[in-house]
Order: C-alpha cells, then structure tokens, then sequence
C-alpha cells in the first residue's frame, strides 16, 4: 500500500511575492566587507553532510534550490523535509537518501 502523502503548500508563479521587511540605511566610514558562500558543487562532502548543512541554515530549508541526481535521474527542486531515511521535496516525492549518488547546492548559504 502506497503512501499518499498531502501536498506541500507553495506559493504559486503568478503573485509576486511581496517584501513587508522595511529596509533601513546606516552611514558609516568602515568599507562593507561582504562575504557570500557561492557552492556550486560538494565533491568532499557526503550526502549526510551536505543535508545536514541544507537543514542546519538559518533559513528555511525549501528556500535552497538544489539538484539531486539518484537512481539514474537528475531533478533541481527544494527540499521540504528529512527523516532518517529519506527525503521530501516541494514536488511532493520521497527519495531514500541511501539513492542519492550527489546534491549539488545552486544558491549561496548564509551561516
């Protein structure tokens, strides 16, 4: 018997998401010293690791694009959540992660 899991909620492509954070402007005579982490891909890290760093952000999770490649197919989407053996996309499919051969990380991580 097959799991019917519920859908993930997103928001859909046709409403632009809308900022309600108020932005706020400081002068100072200190240069900005601004770091970003751009990952494009992981070989060093495990599969393990690399969820780990995705699900142990500051943000949220489902914010991270990246693209998984197990059992002979690539997809790019965003994670929803983790158990401990498998993996729940936005797209609403459960991937075991002892499948996953890479996860290649798309957007910069803030720590």
């Amino acid at each position: 018997m097959a799991k019917n899991l519920p859908p993930i909620f997103k928001m859909g492509e046709k409403t632009p998401p809308q900022s309600h954070n108020m932005n706020y402007t400081y002068a100072t005579d200190e240069p900005i010293q601004e770091e970003k982490v751009f990952i494009s891909e992981i070989p060093s890290n495990t599969v393990d690791e690399t969820l780990n760093q995705i699900f142990s952000t500051k943000g949220y999770p489902f914010n991270i694009p990246v693209e998984i490649t197990f059992a002979g197919k690539t997809i790019q989407t965003s994670l929803a959540a983790r158990t401990k053996s498998a993996i729940i996309t936005l797209d609403n499919e459960t991937i075991p992660i002892s499948t996953i051969t890479s996860i290649i990380i798309k957007k910069a991580i803030d720590q």
